[in-house]
């Protein structure tokens, strides 16, 4: 008889502690590969500046809710690969980075593994930077996030028309002449 009241006080000590092993700061876990569907800045693109080649972005979870971007570019035909540490906030979905010069904000779509990342970089004399990127799991377009990013665009008062729809590359490879 003991037993088993043991059994039971073991199992119900044992569901609460599995209850709490929620995770506290309620984030979803970003690692893996993001494809650049659509981009969009309060600076305007030059007249006659195509669309741009992106490269898939890695993203890793690192200890205590910190996120590590590894990011591809190609500038003057060379590979260039540059790694962004975000510090967690308190608040979810923000992030800092360059010691606080940036806000860094992932806002999750109603569009399955779609999401918004947002930078804010401020500047000297109170003047600041606005992007953002539509994201997804896959490359494919998806045309009902696209409508959501638009929205998300207006919101923040910048301009549709600064909307980059980019070439997605698996890789960067230098053009050769």
């Amino acid at each position: 008889m003991k037993s088993l009241l043991l059994t039971f006080v073991l199992f119900g000590l044992v569901s609460v502690l599995k209850a709490q092993e929620v995770p506290s700061d309620d984030q979803e876990d970003f690692s893996g590969t993001w494809y650049t569907k659509a981009m969009v800045s309060d600076k305007d693109r030059p007249e006659g500046k195509g669309p741009k080649k992106v490269f898939p972005i890695r993203v890793i979870a690192l200890e205590g809710g910190d996120l590590e971007l590894m990011i591809t570019y190609l500038k003057k035909n060379q590979c260039h690969e540059k790694k962004i540490v975000m510090h967690k906030t308190d608040e979810p979905g923000k992030y800092s980075i360059f010691k606080g010069k940036n806000t860094f904000y992932i806002q999750e779509l109603p569009v399955k593994d779609h999401y918004i990342f947002y930078c804010e970089h401020h500047q000297h004399h109170g003047k600041s930077h606005h992007k953002g990127k539509l994201v997804g799991r896959n490359p494919e377009e998806n045309p009902e996030a696209m409508e959501v990013f638009k929205k998300f665009v207006q919101s923040k008062g910048l301009k549709e028309e600064n909307i980059l729809v980019p070439e997605q590359r698996d890789q960067c490879v230098p053009e050769s002449d």
